[in-house]
Formats: structure tokens, sequence, C-alpha cells
């Protein structure tokens, strides 16, 4: 069965890479912000009657509210954000470098308020995906790290990958009280209800062309309605740390889909770089131990039962 999971979770990180690749037809059309209140506006309306058919109700029980903001905040307001704050202010090279860092800001997070924590040949996993992220962003020209200038928008990067952990995290609590579907719908409720404000000004879209509302369509039904509610399956069911090894796979995708579909070239130390993540999040998987929670000694001591799994 946590295969079939770890299978919707590469499907999530095939229509991610997608996404990047439907967005080329995207930018000049319309702001960020209206991009991001568009594709999420589109989501909710096409949940609604799915959560309804799904949950038979559409309210969140009161203490689901607070995660479910959360996940609004961090995953579709202020990710979005700071990674547009960052691709304004440094290169696509290093955004696409420290978004490689989501798994591990994950893991980090996970560690701090789910008590989770990596065995060695889980770290040794991420370690070697990581390293095959870097080599299939650079092309297979490692050495190009060492002409990479760090600057303030990389700073944004940095924040958008820690709301991304944040989120994932908030994501494995909502889902203690609502299914994926319900969880999906209300943190697009709360995040345009967040954006909205920013965007009454400059709520427009200029040119607009068949393939931009072929892109807005896929962005908003593939990369979101259906991503999020797949990815959301996979950590309520397996955990936001296995499920962020799945990220590594998003520069993959990208790459193989703009290959077939915009004809841009992919070099065969790429591929070398594909078989890399594939063994990395393979070691990460199938490790025996899987992530553990660490003691929570105070809970412990109350119950006189131990709180590891």
């Amino acid at each position: 069965m946590r295969g079939l999971f770890y299978l919707l979770l590469l499907l999530t990180s095939m229509l991610w890479g997608g996404n990047f690749v439907a967005g080329t037809f995207l930018v000049g059309h319309a702001s960020v912000i209206t991009l991001t209140n568009m594709r999420w506006g589109i989501s909710v309306i096409c949940l609604i009657p799915l959560v309804w058919v799904k949950d038979r109700r559409l309210l969140p029980p009161k203490r689901a509210l607070l995660p479910l903001f959360m996940m609004g905040l961090t995953g579709v307001a202020l990710f979005n954000i700071f990674m547009f704050m960052a691709l304004e202010r440094t290169t696509a090279d290093n955004v696409g470098l420290l978004s490689a860092l989501n798994p591990v800001a994950i893991a980090v997070v996970s560690f701090f308020v789910l008590k989770e924590r990596l065995g060695p040949k889980q770290l040794l996993g991420m370690a070697i995906s990581l390293f095959g992220v870097v080599v299939v962003i650079t092309q297979g020209q490692v050495e190009r790290l060492l002409h990479l200038q760090f600057n303030t928008g990389d700073l944004f990067m940095l924040l958008a990958v820690t709301c991304w952990g944040l989120y994932s995290v908030a994501g494995k609590k909502a889902m203690q009280h609502v299914s994926p579907w319900m969880s999906t719908l209300w943190q697009g409720v709360f995040g345009v209800v967040i954006l909205l404000p920013f965007n009454l000004s400059d709520l427009s879209v200029k040119h607009a062309t068949g393939p931009f509302w072929v892109a807005t369509l896929y962005v908003s039904l593939g990369a979101t309605v259906l991503a999020t509610v797949l990815w959301n399956l996979g950590v309520h069911h397996i955990g936001g740390t296995k499920s962020g090894m799945f990220l590594n796979f998003n520069p993959i995708f990208t790459a193989l889909i703009s290959f077939i579909l915009i004809h841009e070239k992919m070099s065969l130390l790429q591929m070398v770089g594909t078989a890399v993540v594939i063994a990395g999040v393979y070691l990460f998987t199938s490790s025996a131990t899987g992530t553990r929670r660490v003691p929570d000694f105070g809970q412990q001591a109350n119950t006189g039962e131990s709180t590891g799994s």
C-alpha cells in the first residue's frame, strides 16, 4: 500500500514539474499575485463539489481551522510571495538550487515540531539525492556552484523554503481532523483571502491568448487541485519528511517536460543526475526503521508510556 502513495507522490512531482513549463505561458499577462489568486480561485470553485461528494460537508471542525489557516498562509501566500520576490532579485540558478533544500526544511521542521528524526541511512539517502538535484539543475556543470553570488533574493528564497517546511507540518496537523480534499480546499480559501486585499488594485489580465488559458487551466486543475490533493495524501499517510524527498524529482520532470514540449536540451550528465536522485530517494524510503519520533519524556513521565515508535 505504501508503494501506491510513493507513486502518487511521483505523479505529484511530475505535475509540479510541468507547472514551471506552463508558467512560461503565464508570465507577462498578469501580476504574480493575480496569477496566484486566479489559480487558487479556480481551484477552490472546482474543489467545492468534490469535497461535498467525498466528505458530505464543506465546513471543517474548529480544531482544524488554525492548521488550515497556516497552510494557506505558508503554502499559498507566503511561499509564492517570497519565491517571486527572490526571482526579482536573484538568478533562476540560485532559486533552483535553494529550492532543492525543501526536503531538508521539511525534515528540520518535522524534527522540532513533530519530534521526527532521521536515521543514518536516511541522511545518506537525502545527501545523495540532493547531490543528484544539483547535477540536474546545474546541467552537470557542478563547478557553477563556485560562481554563484548570493544576495537578498537568496534570503527571500530561503524564507520560501522555510515556509514550505512549515506548510508540510501544518498539513500533517490539519489532516488529523480533515481529509486531504478538505485541507486543499481550505488552504486555498485562506490563501486567497490573505492575498486578495493586496491584489485589488491590480486584478487584471493583459493580452490573454489561447495558450495562456490552457496553461491557466493546467496550473489550476493539474498542478494545484490534483497535485496538492496527492501531496496531502502522501503527507497524511507516509509523513512530511518522506514525502518531501519526492520534491527532488521536480527539476527532473521540469527538464524532461521542457525537452519534450519546448525542445530544450537534456544532457547526459543531467540523466546521470536523475539516476543519482532516484538512488537517493530509494535509499531514503527503503529505510527499515523509517522516520522515528523523538521520545517526549515529559509526556512519558505523565502517562508512564513511551511515545517512540
